[in-house]
């Protein structure tokens, strides 16, 4: 009986123990490197000393910056508009006006419309122009900066405002508008270009607010948005809305696991693809079921061509 009750002790023994065990220790890890200045390709050796469990590498570059880590919005980027609008036939002038709003309810009715908060941007556009009934040339705005519009951690709208007064006849009514072109893109500090919406994927919706007649049109084929007036003998308001868009969204930066708690403590080699000063942050922490400890370290290292 008594050499039961012993090796049940020690088989309850360390069970106690782990019960009674605290939050972590902090990691004792380090990282060192030999020098702060490589070349491009080279394959630069960090030295690790200590102990963490689980170790993260931050290599400085972009979209792998601990900084950025959490994230989610970013005004490093140039917002930019490019559109091209085309008029024909008419004679009525202001039919077309291009509005922004950035409390739109999502609600695509005359009654969400006016409930929002509409501003008009078509001054900082060139659209295109033509004489009484004559067949306008295709013009393009060229990339007008609109960084200023969008307000942090709200959607913006865009919407094709579209007016006519009453008139005695075709001849003299409202116009015939095209929009082939409508590219919302992010350009980076680096002159890269990101696409948020264009004229196929901002996700029109055309809502009608007086004289049922005259519609937006939205198609998959050119032109692919566009106002024909069928009636112009009587006012009419038109609007063609796009979805909500969220130009400075980013997704946090993320770092590359090297250690988890099943790996053994090695050194760690990595190479740079272009030249420049990197900041090099290294997360190790000791977790368990009690919390986290966390230590990181940073490296500034430069890289030569």
């Amino acid at each position: 009986m008594k050499l039961l009750k012993y090796v049940f002790a020690l088989f309850i023994l360390p069970g106690m123990i782990s019960c009674k065990k605290q939050v972590p220790e902090n990691p004792t890890f380090d990282v060192q490197t030999a020098q702060q200045e490589y070349k491009v390709g080279d394959s630069i050796l960090f030295s690790i000393s200590g102990y963490a469990d689980n170790i993260s590498f931050y290599s400085g570059e972009a979209g792998k910056e601990y900084r950025y880590k959490d994230r989610i919005e970013s005004t490093d980027s140039k917002l930019n508009l490019n559109i091209s609008t085309q008029v024909l036939y008419g004679a009525q002038s202001n039919n077309l006006h291009l509005m922004y709003s950035t409390d739109f309810g999502n609600l695509y009715t005359p009654e969400g419309i006016k409930a929002a908060t509409w501003t008009d941007i078509t001054s900082k556009f060139t659209l295109s122009t033509a004489a009484a009934g004559a067949v306008g040339a295709v013009t393009s705005s060229g990339d007008i900066d609109i960084a200023d519009l969008p307000v942090s951690g709200k959607p913006i709208y865009f919407a094709w405002k579209y007016t006519n007064e009453a008139s005695i006849s075709a001849a003299v009514g409202a116009r015939t508008w095209r929009i082939p072109v409508f590219n919302l893109s992010n350009k980076t500090p680096s002159g890269s270009l990101a696409s948020i919406a264009s004229v196929t994927t901002a996700g029109w919706l055309a809502v009608d607010v007086e004289n049922p007649v005259n519609k937006w049109t939205i198609q998959s084929t050119t032109p692919f948005l566009f106002f024909t007036p069928a009636s112009t003998l009587l006012p009419s308001e038109d609007w063609a809305i796009t979805r909500a868009l969220f130009p400075n969204a980013v997704t946090p930066d993320v770092g590359t696991g090297i250690k988890d708690y099943l790996k053994k403590m090695n050194n760690y080699k990595y190479a740079y693809k272009s030249p420049g000063t990197y900041t090099i942050t290294f997360v190790a922490n000791n977790v368990n079921n009690k919390g986290l400890k966390e230590v990181i370290k940073e490296l500034n290292i430069t890289i030569k061509p």
